[in-house]
């Protein structure tokens, strides 16, 4: 019988086994469609070690029968809508407006990673169900990609909806919001 935990990890908690978050990131974005490099796999260790301090921020980790199989990482997105990483796109997908009307306040989901040998067996979905769960009014959001049609069905399958892009954006980026979110 498969057994499936979640454990929510802290700021602190998450910096002190920031290498198990770095190997998983590693076994999921390295594979296709990703096709990260190890450069990248630093740049989100780095990253992920500064995201652990904004406040809010949390971790949810799945174990299947022990064994670290995904994680989420998330925090409310806080005003000044941010402008570094992909936040720019982001802002220039929806416009300022509806960016600051959207996403200031709402649970920026950052990082959902599920290993290739658990996906397809509930653990994205319940990682990310028990992440909203901890979201202000159950309003979160998250980006992804149109060169993962996984990834966009997934979230669809999951009930999230895609914001609506300022027709002159990029289309390659998918802002979604949470089932409840409008």
């Amino acid at each position: 019988m498969t057994s499936l935990d979640l454990s929510t990890y802290d700021g602190p908690a998450t910096r002190g086994d920031i290498e198990r978050f770095a190997v998983l990131y590693r076994a999921v974005f390295t594979a296709p469609p990703w096709n990260e490099d190890e450069d990248r796999v630093d740049e989100f260790r780095a990253r992920l070690a500064d995201d652990t301090r904004r406040p809010g921020f949390r971790a949810l980790v799945a174990r299947l029968d022990g064994d670290w199989a995904g994680f989420t990482t998330a925090w409310p997105t806080q005003p000044p809508f941010p402008t570094g990483r992909a936040y720019g796109a982001v802002r220039d997908q929806l416009g300022p407006v509806r960016t600051d009307e959207l996403l200031l306040g709402a649970l920026e989901i950052d990082e959902v990673a599920v290993v290739p040998a658990a996906q397809g067996r509930g653990v994205g979905g319940r990682l990310l169900a028990a992440t909203l769960a901890t979201a202000p009014d159950r309003r979160a959001w998250l980006l992804t990609w149109t060169t993962s049609p996984q990834a966009v069905g997934f979230y669809r399958r999951q009930g999230w909806h895609p914001a609506e892009p300022n027709p002159s954006a990029a289309e390659e980026l998918v802002v979604f919001l949470s089932p409840d979110h409008r």
